[in-house]
């Protein structure tokens, strides 16, 4: 798996935009941290040091990037210490994005940044640029989310709103079906003047997020959602989680335009993992339509310990 590579990937999302410069600067501090790794490695062990310092500086960039994409706020003006207790305190970062930016600054960051007689080894250089190269990963993940979310807002202010008559009597269920139908209808537009007919799954989950908190705003709405698995050591992460009043819903998506009826099978056994860990009896699997924003709906019903558990499939319709 070439980290950097990926990077570079979902650095291309804000190619153009106001995010541009930010964003390539800290994918720049990594590869210029990339080569001191190999200068290293070549003889010059010195360089191992300067792999962490970059390091580090991708790692204050990113931070300052983040802080103003995911919070709207300038960041020029503060620091990145403020940063970081901002950050801790307020819950802005997903549970997988602060696992790795607690691990990053406690074990990399403040260590070399305290101590200016440290000196590092090949093999904490790479652990350095590793840990900072996940963190950037996943962190740009919940910035590109944050972006597809805005951009949903902003162009559905310009369409006028249309209400589901007899809304109210229905179940949440009934209801998430009906807005990923209609949502499903307006895929296809995402992807005009693209190379390829797609848009990311990022990007489908902030659009998403902002069709339903824009169509029915009495939906709370949770992406990313926790659940802890039978042991409570680890965790599964499911896209969605839709709640109204007692009634939760939850939704994982998969994004794919091959294998359609493999990747069917198996995201329903995913879900229904999900379904039996959390207690939650309703879950829908959502394939986003890419062509022509038309889809099939097909209800599963798995009983599993005297237990059924209702699944909902939505996918493109196969001509």
């Amino acid at each position: 798996m070439d980290l950097l590579k990926l990077i570079k990937e979902k650095a291309e999302y804000f190619s153009g935009s106001e995010d541009d410069i930010g964003i390539t600067s800290v994918v720049s501090h990594i590869e210029i941290a990339e080569r001191h790794f190999d200068g290293g490695k070549a003889g010059d062990d010195y360089l191992f040091n300067d792999v962490i310092y970059r390091s580090n500086q991708a790692f204050e960039g990113a931070l300052k990037e983040a802080y103003r994409i995911i919070t709207g706020n300038d960041s020029n003006r503060i620091t990145p210490h403020k940063i970081e207790q901002h950050f801790e305190k307020n819950s802005v970062l997903k549970d997988r994005v602060l696992q790795l930016f607690t691990n990053y600054r406690t074990e990399w960051r403040n260590k070399s940044t305290h101590d200016y007689k440290l000196y590092f080894s090949e093999q904490e250089a790479f652990l350095g640029i590793v840990n900072i190269s996940a963190f950037v990963n996943i962190l740009f993940d919940q910035m590109i989310e944050k972006r597809a979310y805005e951009k949903e807002k902003e162009d559905l202010k310009s369409k006028p709103k249309n209400p589901k008559p007899g809304a109210a009597s229905k179940s949440l269920f009934e209801r998430i079906i009906e807005l990923l139908k209609d949502f499903s209808l307006e895929i296809p537009n995402k992807t005009v003047g693209t190379t390829l007919p797609r848009i990311t799954e990022l990007e489908l989950i902030g659009s998403l997020t902002a069709y339903i908190n824009e169509s029915a705003d009495d939906i709370e709405v949770f992406t990313e959602y926790a659940i802890m698995r039978n042991n409570n050591m680890k965790k599964y992460y499911a896209d969605f989680l839709l709640q109204l009043n007692e009634e939760k819903v939850i939704i994982e998506i998969k994004n794919t335009i091959r294998n359609q009826n493999r990747i069917l099978s198996s995201g329903t056994d995913q879900l229904l993992n999900y379904l039996t860990a959390s207690a939650i009896t309703k879950g829908i699997l959502f394939i986003p339509p890419i062509r022509d924003g038309v889809v099939e709906i097909k209800k599963v019903i798995k009983e599993i310990g005297g237990i059924n558990y209702e699944i909902v499939q939505v996918y493109p319709m196969v001509n």
